[in-house]
């Protein structure tokens, strides 16, 4: 049974997570990175997996835009250094189309993850704040805030904090930020506290002292505390996290015991899952280490791009690095198995197949010709040749509609792949310079190529121009391997690549003679 399936069917079994409410949630703190979209999509699979077994789900995802920025994108530190310390809803935008940091970070991640099908509801922390929502579990908190402490010792064994400590962050009456704030006293209906100098290291508070109501948006409960209030306002029964979050005596554990023991809610279904790498590498948004999350439907269809997540079981780490690698061809040949199989009725590998679909409706015709990705990328390499043909040929009949449509596709991609991302050695165009493996040619070899300049001299079809130099080779008594060779060592630094005729014929004369001219000298 797929990973997803053998959840659903746990979740629901146990009796204990209804109403069926997934939830996961994010802080935009940098440009997202590519393996920031595990969560939702592993959420998203979850929820099509309950609902495949007939439950009434629900689906959200949280943008905790109420946290501080405590750390700016590398592109925007020195622009918005002087913002450090406020709320990501507070922090100006660097695009005039949104109203602040916050939303423009948030926006870009969201508008990746609904291309690859993740289908929640978008939440909003600063909106749900400002609307009073968590003012309930706010007081709770204030209240309880020794047996919080008590929780905090006892889960993950840190000392307990000083005499007096609040677990809530006003925003400062006088400079605005949330991050070097200190709430010191609790009287019932009002907080007091002080804006801090020296509190955090990466901001400066301004020295205010005060006191203000802590509800209506005026400040936020500290983040293990706030998770959990999440799931009660919410009603939130399923959500996953990061391995970092899991670890024992984590903020996970530690949320799920405020839960249930200061907010009088059952703990959510927990579901610690694994990253994914990029180069053998944990990404970080805020650092910008990784490939980003929004390229990564630049350079993969979206089904593709969502496969990507889907075909690893969750508590698998899983490794992307398309970078001069065959990792894309890879990709997309893992992702024609699951197609065949799930035409063939297969109950595990179809089902990576439909979850990694964009859409709710697949499409179920069967006997679709599917046109090899590593291929069509070969075909793009090649001259004078029609590649839709070349695909009727190989099936053997015409493209019907949906296949030409597949094949328009994976033409986009794979001059994508071939352009960014291709080793060298699989590309098969003119080097821009001399290749150095010219240094492997003998005087025979470079007899024949400046005998070859004539035959370009003479301006012959590719057809005849090949056959040409196969019969120059043999007038030279030069093995027809080695002859080719010499071409394509001067043209791409390898000994073999495509039919010499043609290949030479798509780039200038000019050219392709000044290049055989400086292989011989």
């Amino acid at each position: 049974m797929f990973w997803a399936d053998t959840l659903a069917d746990k979740i629901i079994k146990s009796g204990k997570y209804k109403p069926y409410h997934v939830d996961d949630m994010k802080t935009p703190s940098g440009i997202a990175h590519v393996g920031s979209l595990r969560g939702p999509i592993i959420h998203s699979v979850i929820y099509r997996a309950l609902k495949d077994q007939g439950t009434e789900s629900k689906f959200t995802f949280v943008i905790n835009d109420f946290d501080p920025a405590d750390e700016l994108p590398p592109e925007y530190k020195d622009k918005f250094n002087q913002y450090l310390g406020f709320p990501l809803r507070s922090v100006p935008s660097p695009d005039n189309k949104f109203d602040s940091l916050g939303s423009f970070l948030a926006n870009d991640f969201i508008s990746t993850f609904i291309k690859l099908g993740v289908e929640a509801k978008i939440l909003s922390s600063w909106d749900m704040y400002h609307q009073g929502k968590f003012d309930d579990v706010i007081k709770t908190a204030l209240d309880h805030a020794e047996k919080i402490q008590d929780i905090y010792q006892m889960v993950s064994g840190s000392k307990k904090r000083e005499k007096g400590w609040l677990p809530f962050q006003t925003i400062c009456e006088s400079c605005g930020k949330i991050g070097t704030t200190k709430v010191y006293k609790w009287d019932g209906s009002k907080v007091y506290y002080t804006c801090e100098p020296n509190m955090v290291v990466w901001a400066k508070g301004c020295g205010h002292s005060g006191s203000i109501s802590p509800f209506g948006g005026r400040g936020k409960l500290p983040w293990k505390v706030d998770w959990a209030a999440h799931w009660k306002v919410m009603g939130v029964t399923i959500e996953g996290a990061g391995k970092d979050h899991a670890s024992k005596g984590g903020s996970y554990d530690i949320a799920m015991e405020l839960c249930k023991k200061v907010f009088n809610y059952p703990d959510p279904f927990k579901l610690p899952y694994e990253f994914i790498l990029f180069g053998g590498k944990k990404m970080s948004s805020s650092k910008g280490i990784g490939f980003k999350a929004h390229d990564i439907v630049k350079i993969l269809p979206a089904e593709i791009a969502r496969f990507l997540f889907v075909r690893t079981d969750y508590k698998e780490a899983s490794n992307f690095d398309p970078i001069n690698s065959m990792a894309i061809p890879d990709l997309f040949d893992e992702y024609d198995r699951c197609w065949q199989a799930f035409n063939n009725n297969d109950k595990f590998l179809g089902r990576i197949f439909e979850y990694s679909q964009v859409k709710d409706k697949i499409n179920k015709q069967k006997n679709i010709f599917i046109p090899r990705f590593r291929d069509v990328a070969n075909y793009l390499q090649l001259p004078n040749i029609d590649i839709e043909q070349r695909f009727e040929a190989i099936k053997g009949n015409k493209l019907i509609k949906f296949e030409k449509i597949i094949l328009k596709e994976r033409i986009v991609y794979a001059r994508i792949w071939i352009d960014k991302f291709a080793p060298a050695e699989y590309k098969t165009q003119m080097s821009e310079i001399l290749p150095d493996q010219v240094k492997q040619l003998n005087s025979d070899q470079k007899q024949y190529l400046k005998k070859a300049i004539d035959l370009l001299n003479k301006d012959m079809e590719a057809q005849e121009l090949q056959v040409s130099l196969y019969n120059l080779a043999k007038q030279s008594n030069l093995e027809i391997k080695k002859a080719f060779a010499a071409i394509y060592l001067c043209l791409i630094g390898r000994e073999f690549g495509p039919r010499a005729g043609w290949f030479l014929k798509q780039y200038p004369k000019e050219d392709v003679i000044k290049r055989l001219k400086e292989a011989t000298e």
